[in-house]
C-alpha cells in the first residue's frame, strides 16, 4: 500500500494522470477483490455451519423417532399389562398370583427418556436456524419442539398408581421386580430392535413365594388400587396411539430406519 501510495504521488507531482488513474484503479480493484474473497470465505463458513448443524439436527430427530416409536410401543404394552391385571382382579381371568403381581408391577412403568432438543435450542438461541436449507425438516422440526410432545401427555403427572402400588409391596419383592420385569437396563437411544418386547418378555422371581401371595392378595383386596389401574389402563392406551402422529411425521422426513442401521 505504502509503494502504490508512493507512486501516485510521483505520478501527481508529474502530472502523469493516466498512471494516476491506472494506480487508482488498482487500489479499488484491490479493495473490491478482498471484500468478494473474505464475503466468499464467510459464505463458505456458513455452508460448512449449515451442513453441521442440519447433520445434528437431523441426527437428534433420529433419536426422537426412536423415542417416538418406544413411547408407542412401551406404553402400549403398559396399557395390556394393565388391562390384564384388571381382568384378573374382576375375575374374567384366572392367573397365578406371580403373574398378576408381574401384570400389576409393569402397569407402573414409566418410559423415562427425555426430548433430546440440544441441536434445536441452539439453533434458536443463535439465530441460525435460517441456515438449515431442508424446509421440510426445520418446519417438522419447529412443529415438533415447540409443540413439545411431552406436555401433551394425559398421564397422571402424581404418578397416583405407581405410589398406590409401591405402598403394597414388600421392598425386597419390589426390587426383584424392577430388576427382572422391567425394561433392560442396557436399553440405548437408537435400539430399535429391543423395542418391539420390551416390557413383555419372560420374567421369573425367584424366592420370592411368600411375598408375592401376600402382595397378590393385598392386590385382590384394594379397593383403591383398581380405579387407579383402570385409570392406568386409559390413559397409557392414549399415550400409546398419540405417538402415531409423530411417527408419520418422522416417517416424511427422515429416510427409513432400516437405511440407518
Amino acid at each position: 500500500h505504502a509503494m502504490i501510495l508512493s507512486r501516485i504521488i510521483h505520478h501527481l507531482k508529474t502530472q502523469n494522470w493516466t498512471a494516476v488513474g491506472l494506480e487508482f484503479l488498482i487500489v479499488i480493484l484491490g479493495v473490491v477483490i478482498g471484500f468478494q474473497v473474505t464475503e466468499w470465505n464467510a459464505q463458505r463458513q456458513a455452508l460448512a455451519r449449515a451442513e453441521l448443524l442440519t447433520t445434528r439436527l437431523i441426527e437428534d430427530m433420529r433419536d426422537e423417532q426412536w423415542r417416538g416409536e418406544g413411547n408407542a410401543i412401551y406404553y402400549g404394552q403398559v396399557s395390556d399389562n394393565a388391562q390384564r391385571a384388571i381382568d384378573a382382579l374382576e375375575g374374567r381371568r384366572s392367573v397365578d398370583d406371580e403373574t398378576l403381581v408381574i401384570e400389576a408391577f409393569r402397569a407402573t412403568q414409566i418410559f423415562s427418556f427425555p426430548v433430546i432438543r440440544t441441536t434445536y435450542e441452539e439453533l434458536v438461541a443463535t439465530g441460525t436456524i435460517n441456515l438449515i436449507a431442508d424446509q421440510a425438516l426445520m418446519a417438522a422440526a419447529v412443529e415438533y419442539y415447540e409443540t413439545g410432545p411431552e406436555n401433551l401427555s394425559l398421564q397422571d403427572r402424581e404418578r397416583a398408581y405407581r405410589r398406590a402400588f409401591a405402598r403394597l409391596a414388600d421392598r425386597a419383592l419390589y426390587e426383584a421386580l424392577a430388576e427382572n420385569c422391567a425394561e433392560p437396563r442396557t436399553l440405548g437411544i437408537g435400539d430399535f430392535t429391543v423395542l418391539p418386547e420390551i416390557l413383555d418378555f419372560p420374567c421369573d422371581i425367584d424366592g420370592q413365594d411368600e411375598a408375592i401371595a401376600a402382595m397378590a392378595a393385598r392386590l385382590r383386596n384394594s379397593d383403591a388400587l383398581l380405579p387407579l389401574l383402570r385409570q392406568r389402563a386409559i390413559e397409557t392406551s392414549i399415550e400409546s396411539a398419540s405417538q402415531i402422529y409423530w411417527q408419520n411425521l418422522f416417517a416424511e422426513i427422515l429416510p427409513p430406519v432400516e437405511a440407518t442401521q
